[in-house]
Formats: structure tokens, sequence, C-alpha cells
């Protein structure tokens, strides 16, 4: 079943790299062609390595080779829109790479920046020729896509009347989140890239966040450098929660939540994932929302954005590819290996021939008599 599910995809990465065809020309050492620039085998393999790094178990050899033909096929869609962003000027500048690159050092300190970038198998230079590019599509993006969404007064009231129930809403509360668990967690979100891994570990540290920020530091950093939920990117912000939410979470948590002040922080409290402080930033009443809300509004506007976003985004994608001279030499090669292994015969044991076997039961098959004519 998996060969057949590869075979597939290989077929379908094959036809979306314009058919393949034999070049027997091309080094082993190339795996795609865009526009006669050739990514190779070692390009490829560096962004594989630095996948499973972050992968919480081993691929097994043909999810290995499946997920390098996921892996190549961006690669292929972001040379292609690099090509482009590259005649148009486009291209990210050394000091946008600096400063993203400054930003993104400040959140560790020197000893977990290189740990960093061990786990994840790259150097400096790696990171930074990730951002120029990552910089040079968003600026390629914004010019020929998002720069041009519009989103009318119209679209957004048609949408808000064929949802309408979707806006009757129970009592939120607009809540900050930090979290500490006492195990290891195999991904964390968190800027320190901090974890406890016991109760003794978990209870230190959530009683220093929680003096941290009765201290006056701003709850949003704290949660950003060291809550241990994926909130933790976000400054813990969980937007407006329910009650039946948290009821989900913990029967203790509705009960804190409810007697809150907005702006005030909640004590420490422990439920069986963990230790968790939270701060009310604001409180909903709930009910029917009308479409002159502005929150509903702003809702509104960011979905029906999303969504031309994405569209958008895949057209612009696949009509940059049909101009665009792609070979996969990758999938050629690996379609031709499927075939040679199809091709050889089963070999016969010399003693047993396992290509027909006769049961005990069977008796040769005797010689009909001819018919007389």
């Amino acid at each position: 079943m998996r060969s057949a599910t590869l075979f597939a995809l290989l077929a379908a990465i094959c036809l979306l790299a314009g058919g393949c065809s034999s070049n027997t020309s091309v080094s082993a050492d190339t795996v795609a062609r865009v526009n006669g620039k050739e990514i190779t085998s070692a390009e490829l393999e560096k962004q594989y390595e630095a996948r499973l790094a972050s992968a919480s178990q081993k691929p097994t050899p043909e999810e290995g080779q499946a997920l390098k033909f996921q892996l190549l096929t961006q690669m292929i869609n972001d040379e292609i829109l690099l090509q482009m962003a590259a005649a148009s000027g486009l291209n990210a500048t050394d000091a946008d790479v600096d400063a993203k690159f400054t930003e993104l050092k400040s959140q560790y300190s020197e000893e977990q920046f290189q740990d960093l970038l061990k786990q994840q198998k790259m150097k400096a230079e790696d990171i930074k020729a990730d951002m120029r590019k990552s910089l040079t599509l968003d600026k390629l993006v914004n010019k020929e896509i998002t720069s041009r969404i519009n989103v009318s007064d119209a679209e957004m009231k048609d949408l808000y009347e064929k949802n309408k129930e979707s806006f009757n809403l129970p009592k939120g509360y607009h809540l900050q989140h930090i979290m500490v668990t006492p195990f290891q967690d195999e991904q964390i979100s968190n800027a320190k890239r901090d974890d406890a891994k016991s109760p003794a570990e978990a209870q230190a540290k959530i009683a220093r966040l929680l003096h941290d920020i009765q201290g006056g530091q701003d709850f949003a950093v704290v949660a950003r450098n060291w809550s241990e939920d994926q909130s933790a990117q976000n400054g813990g912000d969980l937007g407006f929660t329910p009650l039946s939410s948290l009821q989900n979470v913990d029967p203790k948590l509705p009960a804190v939540i409810e007697h809150l002040k907005v702006g005030e922080s909640s004590p420490i409290i422990e439920t069986r994932i963990g230790y968790h402080i939270f701060k009310l930033l604001e409180q909903d009443p709930g009910g029917q929302k009308d479409f002159s809300n502005a929150q509903v509004q702003a809702q509104i506007r960011q979905l029906i954005f999303n969504q031309k976003d994405q569209m958008l985004r895949a057209a612009f994608s696949e009509v940059a590819r049909n101009k665009a001279q792609v070979n996969n030499y990758l999938a050629e090669r690996l379609l031709e290996s499927v075939g040679k292994a199809a091709a050889v015969p089963a070999t016969t044991d010399t003693k047993t021939d396992t290509t027909k076997v006769e049961s005990k039961d069977t008796k040769p098959e005797e010689k009909k008599p001819e018919e007389k004519k």
C-alpha cells in the first residue's frame, strides 16, 4: 500500500515538473533544474536534515523519500518565485537580513543560540540565507498579491448575514496565559527555549514567573520568554475564551477566572497538566453581536482577506510554474528505478521452484487419449 502511495506521489510530481523524460547527460548531483538554474542534491539534503531535526521520530526509508520529494517541490516553487523577484528588483537587502537576524538572535543567550544551531544542524550563514529567501518572497507576494487584495463592505455584510448565528456568543474572557509543565516537552516555543523537566523544576519556575509579574514585569514578555504553552509565541494571548472551554481543561479554572478583575493576574493554579497563571485583559458580555460591532467587522474582514490571500497565492504560484521550464530529475530517477525493479524476473531456487507450488493432493496431469477422427 505504501509503495503504491509513493508511486502515485512521484507520478504526480513528475507531471507537475512538465513530464518525466530521461536525461542521461544530467549530473547525478543535480536533482532539478528551474529555467536553467540547478538545484543540487546537497541543497536538498540540507533541507531534509533540517526538517528531520524537528521531527519526533525517524521516518521509514519510504517516508523519507516522500518527504524529500515534498521538499524538492517546495524548493522548485520557491526558486521560480525568487527568479521572478530578482527580475523585478525585489531581492532582500543585506540590511533587511541583518535586522531580521539580530531580532532572532536577541531572543536567546549566546549559549542557547549555539544550541539551537546544533539542534537544527545549521550554521548562522544558513539561517541568514533562509531569511534572505523568505524576505525576498515576502516582498514579491506583497507587491503582486497582498497589496492588491480588497475586502468590500458588501462582502463583509453578506458573510455576516449568512453566518449571523455564529456571532451569538457566550460571555467571553480575554485572557493571557502562562503554563509550566512538570515533564519534558518535545516542542518548546518560548523565546528562551526553556523547559522544566520535573515537578520540582516546574514549581520553582512558576513561582519565579509569578514573582516577576507581581514585581512589574510585562505579562506578555514573561509569557513569550518562558511559558511552555504554544501561546508563548503570541505573548500568552488566548483571545476571548468562554468558561466552557476552560472547564474542559480543568474544573478549577472557571471559578478562578470568573472572580478576576480586568487587569488582574491570578495566583498559581495547579491542574492535571501543569501550573498556570492567567491575566484578564477584558470581558465581553456575550449575546448577539451586530454587524456594526468593530470587533465583528475586524474578524470578518480578516477572514475574507485570508481566504482571498490563500487562493491568490496558490493561483499565482501555479501561473508562475506554467511559465517556467522545470525538470525534476529526482522524480525521473526514482520512477526509472521502480520500473527496473519491476522488470527483474523472480529467482528460482535450484532445489525448490517457488514460482509453482503443488499441494500434496495434486496428482500429475494425465494425458488424455487423442480423439478419434
